[in-house]
């Protein structure tokens, strides 16, 4: 009882904070290309911070709870193997990821990859004009997110251990923070009036409930069918933070010339942090 107690807040918890990074923006920066850079240096540093707690999330939370379910699945059905099947599932998560947002690149040439907080380069002179931050790209976008964010509630839902939770709800929480906001510029500088900005942040927003949901349904049912689910959502969903630790925030963050050492501060601090959280007993 107290498990779901503690996903219905985080699910709460995570509603609120995906609403008011996606609409503050829309309220405060106004397609103010001067904010919008000032506030661009704070989030890379935030956004490496959530790098280092998606890896903590990844291989000190995610992986051991496969590797737990893989252990139960396979003493139901007395099957031993030493394949790395774990492994292997999370890597079939990760490839897929790579797969939809290469998918939604080719469909989408003009817009930037459904993570990337590039819209935060809005002063550079390679920044796009705000024009182009049409009402398309933006569905676009927020199509790409809601798909990516069903994962993430997938993975916070199929938690059967408070530590996995708290751990998992803090990494969900920063990245999906970070998403919100990157969602909430594109809409300031689309000048998306606030009423139809809320619209779309709110669908967003939905997406982490109803993968929570469609996670805690699949757990609750105590079938073979429900635990062979359960190993293979928890896998693929390994595979998606995998994807967006090392492609979507890593690989961005650490591209750009400025502030790096301070960046790789941030990523092992945000690392030691959930690395340390596993550890408390919940």
């Amino acid at each position: 009882m107290r498990i779901v107690v503690a996903k219905v807040l985080c699910l709460l918890g995570i509603c609120v904070l995906v609403l008011a990074g996606a609409l503050l923006p829309v309220r405060l920066i106004e397609a103010d290309h001067e904010k919008a850079q000032r506030s661009r240096r704070l989030l890379a540093l935030w956004n490496s911070f959530g790098g280092g707690v998606f890896l903590a999330t990844c291989f000190n939370a995610l992986l051991p709870a496969v590797r737990g379910k893989l252990d139960e699945v396979l003493r139901q059905n007395n099957v031993t193997t030493d394949y790395p099947v774990a492994e292997t599932i999370m890597m079939v998560g990760f490839f897929l990821s790579v797969l939809v947002d290469q998918l939604f690149l080719s469909l989408q040439k003009e817009q930037p990859s459904f993570i990337d907080l590039e819209t935060f380069n809005a002063g550079s002179d390679g920044g796009t004009e705000p024009g182009r931050a049409g009402p398309r790209r933006l569905l676009g976008l927020a199509f790409a997110l809601c798909a990516h964010s069903v994962f993430e509630g997938l993975a916070l839902g199929l938690q059967e251990d408070g530590g996995r939770v708290v751990s998992l709800f803090l990494g969900v929480a920063v990245h999906e923070t970070l998403v919100a906001v990157a969602l909430g510029v594109s809409m300031a500088k689309a000048s998306l009036p606030l009423r139809d900005a809320a619209k779309l942040a709110a669908a967003v927003c939905l997406m982490i409930p109803l993968g929570i949901g469609a996670g805690m349904g699949i757990e609750s049912s105590r079938s073979a069918a429900g635990g062979v689910a359960s190993l293979l959502l928890q896998g693929v969903a390994g595979g998606t933070f995998l994807f967006v630790t090392f492609f979507e925030i890593l690989a961005k963050e650490l591209e750009d010339k400025s502030h790096r050492l301070l960046k790789v501060l941030c990523l092992v601090l945000g690392y030691a942090a959930l690395a340390g959280l596993v550890l408390v007993p919940w």
